[in-house]
């Protein structure tokens, strides 16, 4: 009686693993989470070239409300973001800007989304899927808000 429980344990066990599904063990699943980097830098001026000074640099995957790496412009309005995250897809991803500093930046601008899309600028390993950058600098102009203009 003893030897048949066990070959029915046994049969069970092997029985389990044929069950799972099969990309498994094709190595399409794994455990882990994919991962990539991502880098942005660029200059935010008003209409007439002037650097803003004090706009918060928001990035995060188009189509998502997740804007999660964050950098505020320089005095020469210059800004550099790196997101670590889930890749996103397609390598195309949101850019905010918003004025966060009020009258302090030369005036109240209009907040603005940019999207742009990211190349690889070297490949990873494993879950890593690399690191990846838009390669030419994002420059954008702000426009002041209709109620500043006065």
């Amino acid at each position: 009686m003893g030897k048949i429980i066990k070959f029915l344990l046994i049969c069970l066990g092997f029985k389990s693993l044929t069950a799972c599904d099969v990309e498994i063990w094709n190595g399409t699943m794994e455990y882990g989470t994919p991962y990539a980097e991502y880098e942005v830098k660029g200059r935010v001026s008003d209409a007439e070239g002037t650097p803003i000074q004090g706009v918060r640099v928001s990035m995060g995957e188009s189509q998502s409300s997740q804007l999660d790496s964050v950098a505020v412009t320089d005095a020469e309005g210059r800004f550099h973001v790196i997101h670590g995250t889930f890749p996103f897809r397609d390598n195309t991803f949101d850019i905010q800007f918003t004025d966060i500093d009020g009258e302090a930046g030369g005036g109240l601008f209009e907040e603005q989304t940019v999207t742009v899309q990211a190349e690889m600028v070297e490949e990873g390993d494993g879950w890593d899927e690399g690191d990846y950058a838009v390669k030419e600098d994002v420059n954008v102009t702000l426009e002041l808000k209709k109620d500043s203009e006065e």
